[in-house]
């Protein structure tokens, strides 16, 4: 009854999902008065042939548009702030984001900028912006980051080597329209990161001190469609219902942190890319394998519930045996069967723990994890996946 009286609120995009969704684009344009509309994408996704359909669909519209694809991987301050002048000297009026994460991610951005002025660290934190943002239409182009759904953003700060972390309710999008056509030549690598890190999006909203009955029921869906898609086999890449799966297990992880929150793995993560430059799925890959032992005991019947949907046997009662059984079958998901994948294959080494360290300890996101840690404890958390 306690539950029943709790006060929940919760955001989420208007959202379409099937093959060919992309098509939507121009109408969404048209629906929200936006004449003219800055495209954020990269030039590799600009060169493929099923971005035709989506500049069809703005020229039926009557919607012009603007190319800006000055985005780099783990988006830079500098590049948001580049494309919030594109959009003010081209006097856009709304914004059409296609690509990954890192794409949507300096599509809020400049949204940000774009509508309260300033500069983008300006905003880092939680709850900072004040002005709504343009209309922004979605079109992810991975299955993973989420960015799509959720009111999140993740900006790089090159100069101090750091992620930042904005979080408001005025960074949901306005839609997304979720297209398997997209996804269907991604590389395998981009696959499995993706697909990891929308795994990782999952457990941790599912054991996320600010869960509900809502987020939960999400993040248990992602979690057992994901268990079910990986490992990853080349013959998927051009399946569309492999495709379809995966874009909707990104789609529930999404909903699910952005009401529920997330936790040590991501602060843990966006330290580690920060300052090595990694994709995220694969830093929050690594993290996990010290994080879930360090968190189950906080909440162990979440986790025994996930043990039991990855396949871990019923008979093991012991919490060690049940976490070494989770992680033998997250490898495999990995494609790893054999071995832990550790930091130290990207160069990190036992000088990089007090940077690593003093960044994830200002994270945003330790704040729901179930487990609040300690400098000492993050110290051991890093040096046990080096």
């Amino acid at each position: 009854m306690e539950m029943i009286r709790e006060h929940r609120k919760y955001v989420i995009p208007e959202i379409i999902t099937g093959d060919n969704s992309r098509m939507y684009a121009g109408r969404y344009t048209r629906n929200f008065h936006s004449d003219r509309v800055l495209i954020t994408t990269d030039d590799n996704i600009f060169r493929q042939k099923w971005i035709r359909e989506i500049l069809q669909s703005l020229d039926e519209s009557g919607t012009e548009y603007v190319i800006f694809t000055d985005i780099e991987e783990n988006p830079r301050d500098y590049n948001v702030m580049a494309g919030a002048d594109a959009y003010l000297s081209e006097e856009c009026t709304g914004i059409l984001a296609i690509g990954g994460g890192s794409v949507l991610d300096c599509a809020k951005g400049i949204g940000i900028v774009a509508a309260n002025g300033g500069t983008i660290m300006d905003y880092i934190g939680v709850d900072l912006v004040r002005n709504p943002m343009p209309p922004l239409i979605c079109v992810p182009t991975t299955a993973g980051s989420a960015a799509d759904v959720s009111q999140y953003a993740v900006i790089c700060d090159p100069a101090k080597k750091t992620k930042k972390l904005i979080i408001s309710k005025s960074l949901v999008p306005d839609v997304s329209l979720i297209d398997t056509i997209p996804l269907m030549t991604q590389p395998e690598t981009v696959t499995i990161n993706s697909g990891m890190d929308a795994f990782t999006h999952a457990i941790e909203a599912y054991v996320s001190n600010g869960s509900s009955h809502f987020s939960d029921m999400l993040a248990l869906e992602s979690i057992k469609i994901i268990a079910g898609l990986f490992p990853f086999s080349g013959d998927y890449t051009n399946d569309p219902g492999f495709r379809f799966q995966s874009l909707m297990a990104s789609m529930y992880a999404g909903i699910a942190f952005s009401n529920a929150g997330l936790g040590l793995i991501h602060a843990m993560s966006h330290a580690i890319g920060a300052l090595f430059d990694l994709p995220h799925g694969l830093a929050s890959s690594i993290v996990m394998q010290s994080v879930i032992p360090y968190n189950y005991s906080s909440s162990n019947r979440k986790y025994r519930k996930i043990a039991d949907i990855l396949g871990v046997s019923p008979d093991l009662f012991d919490d060690e045996k049940i976490v070494a059984a989770m992680f033998e079958k997250i490898t495999e998901m990995r494609g790893r069967p054999d071995d832990l994948v550790t930091l130290s294959e990207y160069g990190a080494s036992a000088d990089d723990i007090p940077y690593l360290v003093a960044h994830t300890a200002s994270d945003p996101c330790i704040a729901t994890n179930p487990r609040i840690p300690d400098v000492d404890d993050l110290s051991r958390l890093f040096e046990r996946v080096l």
